[in-house]
């Protein structure tokens, strides 16, 4: 090579090291901790994006080194605090620390994770991060060595059954774990209206007597007694109250006794399937419930539950005994019992699956559970296990095994359910050997949301004022039914489909303009779960209904309210004159809401085998049981079955030896 040719070389290798470096220099660098470069992986900053949620958007905030995912912040929403909260919790936790995307939606809070986890994909793409490679980055979940724990007593479900029953456990002098499936305690008395269904003279005294409910109270002296079964005895002493109240002259204040409420729970309950089997509340649950109803509402006061001084009825209740809890929804009873739970020393276990009761010698003596992680738990109990794991209605493969009362029970069919109801404490307590009763009838709710099958999204007060109206504007149905009257009126109508139809005085949104759920009225009209306008002739146009449709229903059915009584359907309690504007209508079909059957219990609250003898150190409450509620549960049962079997059977636990 010549001197010429070398110089050639030389310089060509000059220019290329140059526009590499150059090239080079280009890329941001940074420094790992070992301190060597190394190439960016987001553009450093905060960025915001807003995903649909459940009942809104849900606004996220996303602060980025050049290297990691930093912090992740929630902002306002509409998002159900005692649901969200822990799932938004949960899930930033695993994506800061795993620095992943790919996580999986908490169960319970599907819509508000996966708003979430949406919101972080655009905060990603924002940051010019690469999703494809966060999303296939799966979190490290690695099962832990085996927990073993002993307490008198053990409470599987976080529920407002099971946490009446820890705290009256606790109350007796018992240690106590509780375990939830879940990342936070609530189950579906998180998702409740809070009704609780009570005779009460002191709230009663204040309410008015009126001539359609004075007619029914009337019709009952009629009646036979025999008629009424082994509720027979029941019915007589209710007789007895009856003509007392009416010869007392005063019967204008509104009369109600734990009887009325006890033969009110058995016409409401007594069923018959489509095999001609027929069912009625069990005398003795029935009537332990209903006598203990008023105590035990004063004994979650006690803890911190609070309730209005108003008296309703919630749909499907048969009569005005329903109680409001102060704050609105389940939260209200969830919160303050957990807080007082833990007060008493209850340890609260989350994301803990029971998995097998253990049995010993016949005795129940602890439980198998497993954390989310895998990692096993044994948890002995010195006293007994009491089950609250609530119903089957979020598991439609069960519903459809055992489903005997309606014709057709989609597994397609929405659910007002936690997604954790899925008839675990059933399945282990049968295989423990369990009875199971009433398991073939099941509850639908007529009022749930089209879309989502939730009870929230949607404004309305007590049962006496709602009107429900099919999509040509006429009503189809008594409104003051039971829910399964209703519900297959609902199904009828076209689409299964029908508006309930308020107006300002009959909404029952607060004054800063929420429903009972906490939604807020702008955000439910903007995404259509409730239509709202000025004059019913607007709302009917909304609706899609012939324009004077809606105004001649009204019409007629005010003209009722006025001469108390409804030739069309027999509606026996009416609120007042839907007259005021503005004019609401919520959109509204059938969905699952609550399974009947489940573990038979006696009057303490001990599950029973197949011999009707209970089973020594097992014990029930809440939606897991059967027996009370028999084919249909009138509205606001509920609420008073968990807290007041739950207070039982935590009781009873912690007295047994």
């Amino acid at each position: 090579m010549s001197k010429k040719q070398l110089r050639l070389l030389i310089s060509f290798m000059l220019v290329l090291f140059v526009l590499v470096a150059t090239a080079c220099g280009n890329k941001e660098e940074t420094s790992n901790s070992s301190g060597s470069k190394s190439e960016s992986i987001f553009k450093a900053g905060t960025y915001t994006s807003a995903q649909k949620g459940n009942h809104g958007d849900v606004p996220v905030t996303v602060t980025f080194s050049d290297k990691e995912i930093t912090k992740i912040e929630v902002g306002d929403n509409e998002e159900t605090p005692g649901i969200s909260g822990p799932a938004f919790e949960k899930l930033i936790d695993e994506i800061i620390k795993g620095q992943t995307l790919a996580v999986d939606v908490v169960s319970g809070a599907t819509n508000s994770s996966n708003a979430l986890i949406a919101a972080v994909e655009d905060c990603v793409k924002q940051a010019g991060g690469d999703v494809t490679a966060l999303k296939e980055k799966a979190a490290k979940k690695t099962a832990g060595k085996l927990i073993k724990k002993t307490a008198d007593v053990v409470v599987v479900g976080g529920g407002g059954a099971g946490l009446a029953a820890a705290n009256s456990a606790a109350e007796n002098g018992a240690s106590v774990i509780l375990i939830e499936k879940s990342v936070a305690l609530g189950g579906n008395t998180m998702r409740a209206g809070g009704q609780y269904n009570s005779y009460d003279p002191e709230l009663q005294s204040k309410a008015a007597m009126n001539e359609s409910l004075l007619t029914e109270l009337k019709g009952y002296l009629d009646d036979t007694p025999s008629d009424y079964g082994e509720f027979a005895p029941t019915f007589e002493k209710l007789q007895a109250q009856i003509k007392e109240y009416l010869n007392s002259g005063d019967t204008k204040v509104l009369f109600d006794s734990p009887e009325l409420h006890a033969i009110h729970t058995y016409i409401g309950g007594k069923r018959t399937d489509l095999n001609g089997n027929e069912i009625s509340g069990n005398y003795d649950l029935v009537t332990t419930l209903t006598n203990n109803t008023l105590p035990t509402l004063k004994w979650a006061e006690s803890h911190g539950v609070k309730f209005t001084d108003q008296i309703g009825t919630v749909l499907g209740a048969l009569w005005p005994r329903s109680h409001s809890l102060a704050d609105g929804t389940g939260i209200g009873i969830i919160k303050p019992m957990e807080e007082k739970a833990k007060e008493s020393g209850v340890e609260i276990m989350l994301e803990t699956k029971g998995k097998e009761l253990i049995i010993e010698n016949g005795k129940v003596v602890g439980l198998k559970a497993e954390k989310t992680d895998g990692t096993p738990v044994t948890l002995m109990a010195n006293k007994g296990v009491v089950m609250a794991t609530g119903g089957f209605g979020a598991n439609p493969e069960m519903r459809k095994e055992y489903n005997t009362y309606w014709p057709d029970l989609p597994t397609t069919m929405k659910t007002t359910n936690t997604p954790d109801a899925t008839g675990d404490g059933i399945v282990m307590g049968e295989k423990a050997g369990a009875q199971l009763t009433g398991m073939g009838f099941i509850q639908l709710m007529p009022s749930s949301h089209p879309e989502t099958g939730s009870l929230s999204g949607g404004v309305w007060a007590s049962a006496e004022t709602q009107v429900f109206v099919n999509k040509d504007g006429k009503r189809f149905v008594n409104e003051y039914s039971e829910r399964d009257v209703l519900a297959k009126a609902a199904l009828e109508q076209e689409d299964q489909l029908f508006y309930i139809i308020c107006d300002k005085n009959t909404s029952g949104l607060s004054p800063e303009g929420k429903n009972v759920w906490g939604d807020d009225i702008e955000t439910l009209v903007a995404n259509k779960s409730v239509y709202r306008a000025d004059t019913l002739e607007d709302l009917a146009v909304q609706l899609g209904m012939e324009k004077d449709a809606l105004v001649n229903e009204i019409t007629k059915y005010n003209s009722y309210i006025e001469n108390g009584n409804d030739p069309d359907f027999g509606k026996s309690n009416f609120g007042p004159k839907l007259e005021t504007g503005p004019f609401y209508a919520t959109p509204r079909s059938p969905s699952v809401h609550h399974t009947m059957g489940g573990l038979a219990i006696d009057t303490s609250a001990r599950v029973l085998d197949g011999n009707n003898q209970p089973i020594p150190g097992f014990y029930a409450a809440g939606e897991v049981t059967g027996g009370i509620h028999a084919g249909n549960r009138l509205g606001g049962n509920a609420i008073a079955d968990i807290l007041t079997f739950g207070k039982i059977a935590g009781e009873s636990a912690a007295s047994s030896k």
